[in-house]
């Protein structure tokens, strides 16, 4: 039988040839460690410091108390004066100083004695002689001569913009150089003389105007406003349907009306611009009308005193986007820039949007009555708001300066909790709908399963009535007009432990 090879052992390494190994490895270890900074560079090499270069600088400043005048002068052709009096500019115009705008006056006052600039081109203008055109210096967009008292002229080119950048091409008769300058130097340039006339604002005044037409692309939209006793404002739309508005619409709307401001003066409106500023086919067309009453204003002395106003009917016209954050807008024959953002909600107002989706919900008045009938029985809740006196007999105030009241309720002639009340208030200011109703449904009934009527401290009053719509919900009836419908246990789940 043959017999498995044998395996031949393996000698172990004697103890000399181990402490040889461990010797060459210790000193290549120790090698290493020698070596490692030249190996592996310092983190300040591997990540160096950017170094932060910065282009700004301020070449000239000249003091503006020794202005003369600022002369502008554009490629297409028109020029106009500025003449610098008693800390502001004047427009020359035929022997006369008229007003400028004062934001206007302080822009061109800043950028014409600072000269700053924000970026180098060139230090010498020769080394890009043969660019200047394309950088719109040759010759420039706008030439600017600003003379001091001292007979000292500096004068300014502006040229086109500086690709992919927010400067535009620059120079200045100090230096023999090309520069950039911000835009916004360029900008208030750039302006044209009509453009500088200080805009006389319409006065609205949100707590006098009663009735706002709205017709823009979507259609005509008819408001009525109200104020009660405590100068609260509450909006109705009365057409295309009558129906409470929403409380932030009703806001929004009220905002529009204390904030309008109208922009920059284009010019005339003429048959020949109507088209180009989009009054051929406007956006929007809003009719206010303010009925008489005391306005708040500030005087000439700084004293807030209250004035006459009489009624009045204003009309804007807005034609069409403009710059991007701007509208055109026509008004007593002139046309203006306005903020885009500011007259937004007329622009882009909806029936469907203006509607209140919590028909029990008065905005900020404050619910001082409640009645309620259902079919089974019927509740009646009063509710005072006592102002809260401190100790020294001022009236407390919460964090934002409001009167702190305290309630005082009673529930068909028995007094309840305060916070009790307050809860009811909550929950029946925050039913909601929960769809709208089919296109001409009428209740079979003429009697509702049940009714709320709420009336504030002001004296508004609303009527919530609901009538069976199906086997899941009620059609709800807003003083009178049926809109929408919610749920069969939005009353319960309103009225809580307090269900009639």
């Amino acid at each position: 039988m043959q017999q498995p090879p044998k395996v031949k052992q393996k000698k172990a390494p004697s103890m000399w040839l181990a402490l040889v190994i461990l010797a060459v490895a210790a000193l290549a270890a120790l090698a290493l460690v020698l070596l490692l900074p030249q190996l592996v560079p310092p983190a300040e090499q591997l990540y160096p410091d950017p170094e932060v270069v910065l282009t700004f600088q301020t070449l000239d400043i000249s003091d503006a108390a020794q202005l003369d005048s600022i002369t502008i002068q554009h490629a297409a052709g028109d020029s106009y004066t500025l003449r610098y009096k008693d800390g502001a500019l004047y427009l020359e115009e035929n022997g006369q100083l008229l007003d400028i705008n004062d934001s206007y006056s302080e822009e061109f006052i800043a950028a014409a004695t600072t000269i700053a600039v924000e970026n180098t081109v060139a230090e010498d203008a020769a080394q890009v002689e043969e660019h200047l055109a394309e950088m719109g210096l040759a010759p420039a967009q706008t030439t600017v001569r600003v003379r001091y008292v001292d007979g000292k002229t500096n004068v300014l080119e502006i040229g086109a913009g500086v690709p992919l950048t927010t400067y535009s091409y620059y120079r200045w008769s100090g230096d023999p150089g090309v520069y950039m300058c911000d835009v916004g130097i360029a900008e208030i340039f750039a302006l044209e003389a009509n453009r500088l006339m200080p805009v006389e604002q319409p006065v609205l005044d949100a707590g006098l105007a009663d009735r706002v037409e709205i017709r823009n692309t979507f259609g005509d939209l008819t408001m009525q406003f109200t104020v009660n006793e405590q100068g609260i404002s509450t909006a109705t739309l009365v057409q295309p349907v009558c129906y409470p508005m929403s409380s932030s619409a009703t806001s929004a709307m009220i905002t529009v009306l204390d904030s309008l401001r109208l922009g920059t003066l284009l010019g005339d409106l003429t048959e020949e611009n109507r088209a180009q500023y989009g009054f051929d086919q406007p956006l929007c067309t809003v009719d206010i009308h303010q009925q008489e009453g005391f306005h708040a204003q500030v005087n000439g002395d700084g004293q807030l005193i209250a004035q006459m106003m009489p009624a009045q009917q204003f009309r804007f016209v807005f034609g069409c986007l403009e710059e991007e954050f701007f509208y055109t807008c026509a008004y007593e024959g002139k046309v203006y820039l306005v903020s885009r953002f500011l007259v937004e909600p007329w622009i882009a107002a909806k029936a469907d949007s203006l509607l209140t989706a919590r028909p029990a919900d008065m905005g900020t008045a404050q619910i001082s009555d409640i009645q309620v009938e259902t079919q089974t029985g019927s509740l009646h809740v009063q509710i005072d708001y006592v102002e809260r006196v401190m100790e020294n007999n001022e009236l407390e105030l919460d964090a934002e300066g409001n009167e702190i009241y305290d309630l005082v309720a009673v529930c068909n002639g028995e007094s309840i909790p305060a916070d009790q009340a307050q809860a009811l208030v909550d929950r029946i200011t925050a039913m909601g709908v929960s769809g709208s109703v089919p296109t001409g449904w009428k209740p079979e009934t003429e009697n509702p399963r049940w009714r709320i009527v709420l009336t504030t401290i002001g004296g508004t009053s609303r009527t919530l009535e609901a009538y069976r719509l199906d086997a899941f919900s009620d059609a709800l009836a807003v003083d009178g007009v049926i809109m929408h419908y919610c749920y069969v246990e939005a009353l319960a789940s309103a009225m809580g432990e307090m269900m009639p």
